[in-house]
């Protein structure tokens, strides 16, 4: 009798979900609690990542009868970061084109004052080139994009190595 494979969509759906509200809830905290950056919150929040995505990969192999190989991983894996970044990615946009709009313009500020600091020698006019190119990268579309695929590598580095230790044959 030949083994029929899992769906992979139920627990994509759910572990992605899971996935999604740690960011969001990240993004939230951040923000209620007006914090720029946290090592704390990001290792929680990488530690986090990474639990719900072996236990993602786990449940596959148990409803797979315990048969795992590393492409299922992936598959698995990839197919949770993909939900989670997509439904993170909406929300991040949502947050800095409505919620905090004001953030864009502190780091456009920020990386002003560093490029002034780092490079006194700069002229007026080098320095406006180099703020009107960065420009192009703080946008609330941008940021939502390198969430995606910020989310895809990490899924995909996470799965490989869940993938290789927990393979199974029978």
């Amino acid at each position: 009798m030949e083994h029929q494979t899992a769906p992979v969509k139920p627990i994509a759906y759910t572990y992605g979900l899971y996935s999604a509200l740690i960011s969001i809830a990240v993004l939230v905290i951040m923000y209620v609690g007006n914090i720029d950056k946290s090592w704390i919150l990001s290792g929680i929040s990488f530690t986090l990542g990474v639990l719900i995505l072996v236990y993602g990969i786990k449940a596959y192999k148990q409803s797979n009868s315990n048969i795992l190989s590393v492409g299922q991983a992936i598959k698995v894996g990839l197919a949770i970061a993909v939900v989670g970044g997509l439904i993170a990615a909406i929300y991040s946009y949502v947050h800095y084109e409505y919620i905090y709009p004001e953030f864009i313009d502190i780091q456009k500020e920020t990386a002003y004052n560093q490029m002034i600091e780092n490079n006194p020698e700069m002229t007026d006019e080098q320095i406006e080139q180099a703020m009107s190119m960065s420009s192009m990268f703080m946008t609330p579309g941008f940021f939502s994009l390198m969430s995606i695929i910020g989310s895809l590598i990490f899924g995909l580095i996470v799965s490989v190595i869940t993938g290789l230790i927990m393979k199974s044959d029978h």
